[in-house]
């Protein structure tokens, strides 16, 4: 999870965020948010993932994707045109997801109306 910290700290800093500015958007003390970028604390939850891909308005895959791309500068702009491939299917997916759940809902009171009449 030290990767992933290295991350979480980047992207704080790209926004110019200052740790105990991050830390006040998680609601969670500077102390804990340094332990998250520093690899200290190992496990960190999917809720606490989703909470901070969230601050950075990313979802969870992408910020998980984030830390996977080489810190060299050999085949740099191959691995950025992948990951920017990736993401735009996974945008794409996500609005399939989100248009399935819509007609679930409606089939769902589509449902709900004819066992109340």
């Amino acid at each position: 999870m030290k990767n992933i910290g290295k991350t979480i700290r980047l992207l704080r800093i790209q926004k110019g965020w200052e740790q105990v500015k991050f830390a006040k958007k998680l609601n969670l003390s500077n102390p804990a948010v340094s332990k998250i970028e520093t690899g200290v604390t190992t496990i960190i939850t999917l809720s606490r993932l989703n909470q901070i891909a969230s601050v950075f308005n990313l979802t969870t895959v992408q910020l998980l994707a984030q830390h996977v791309l080489p810190q060299g500068n050999k085949g740099k702009a191959k691995e950025q045109d992948k990951c920017a491939e990736i993401s735009k299917k996974i945008r794409q997916r996500e609005e399939e997801i989100m248009q399935i759940q819509t007609k679930i809902i409606q089939l769902y009171e589509e449902l709900y109306k004819k066992d109340t009449v």
